[in-house]
């Protein structure tokens, strides 16, 4: 892990807090920038590796400007028992349309995978970068500063994600699928329940398949609706749950005649495939498995009643 920003106590013209933020804001442009970049990602939640920074309590990823710096943090993560891979990120060339009245031309555009995956993060709860530049000392920045205004807000108060529950249940698979030695028995108990009391009154999305001819309707008949399901590779079968809209999205790319519904914990229960194992939270993620048998006790332990 790279070490913190240090800076010195005295500063010759006495403006300590000034020179600080001169820095932060440098810091803050060279992440906009960045054409290029490397992120630490965890292969136990499918998703970006996270810390609770120690100073302030942000929920961090790291983000190295160096694929070499990014590797050595990678190494020493993996010395205290945490698996993690490093993802690159670039500007890529992609081809689009050119418009309607030349719809089999096409032009080229520029993505910026950098700032993409950064706009993913509030939905994943993180609050925070842990940024090393090139042979520079790292620092930890807010991703409020990085990402357009009001960003984080509109993905806050919006029902379609729900950050919180995403964020204490990839901490939950980080610790809970390290090697055995390497767990905290206490912690791993206070992220369980942590998750547990954001589960219970949470609204998780399923994808369900209308009947034929009506999957655009305004309005479907649940009733009439069928639940995809996932099957293992040893023949298990699964109902696959998300905890937003954006797991939703990833599962369902390319499938279009599925439609999103979203149903209180508390009523999951009434959805179910037959010979079904478990539910199964975020396929595309931390993959989490929740039995049938896990919801009553989960609500009774959290005092939430079925309704």
């Amino acid at each position: 892990m790279p070490s913190e920003t240090k800076t010195p106590d005295v500063y010759p013209d006495g403006n300590h807090a000034e020179a600080q933020e001169a820095t932060e804001k440098a810091l803050i442009a060279e992440i906009r920038a960045l054409g290029k970049a490397y992120a630490l990602f965890s292969p136990l939640t499918n998703l970006s590796y996270v810390e609770c920074e120690e100073e302030n309590y942000n929920d961090q990823i790291q983000l190295y400007a160096a694929k070499e710096e990014a590797e050595k943090a990678a190494e020493e993560l993996e010395e205290k028992g945490i698996r993690v891979t490093v993802r690159e990120f670039q500007t890529v060339e992609v081809s689009v349309p050119a418009g309607a009245e030349h719809p089999a031309k096409e032009k080229k555009m520029y993505l910026n995978q950098v700032r993409q995956y950064l706009g993913t993060l509030p939905f994943i709860g993180v609050n925070a970068i842990l940024y090393k530049p090139k042979e520079r000392e790292a620092a930890s920045v807010c991703l409020s500063s990085v990402l357009p205004e009001d960003f984080e807000k509109k993905v806050m108060g919006n029902g379609l994600y729900q950050p919180n529950l995403q964020l204490t249940g990839l901490y939950l698979m980080q610790e809970a699928r390290r090697k055995k030695e390497y767990v905290d028995k206490k912690q791993l108990q206070e992220m369980d329940e942590e998750f547990s009391s954001n589960l219970v009154r949470s609204g998780l999305f399923l994808a369900v398949l209308p009947p034929k001819g009506h999957e655009k309707d305004d309005k479907i008949d649940l009733r009439q609706c069928q639940l995809p399901y996932l099957t293992h590779q040893n023949g298990d079968r699964f109902l696959p749950v998300f905890t937003d809209i954006w797991e939703y999205q990833k599962y369902t790319q390319g499938k279009e005649q599925v439609r999103p519904i979203q149903v209180p914990f508390a009523k999951l229960m009434g959805f179910w495939v037959k010979d079904a194992k478990a539910y199964m939270m975020n396929p595309m993620g931390y993959s989490l498995p929740i039995t049938r048998e896990m919801i009553p006790r989960i609500l009774e332990r959290f005092a939430v009643e079925e309704k």
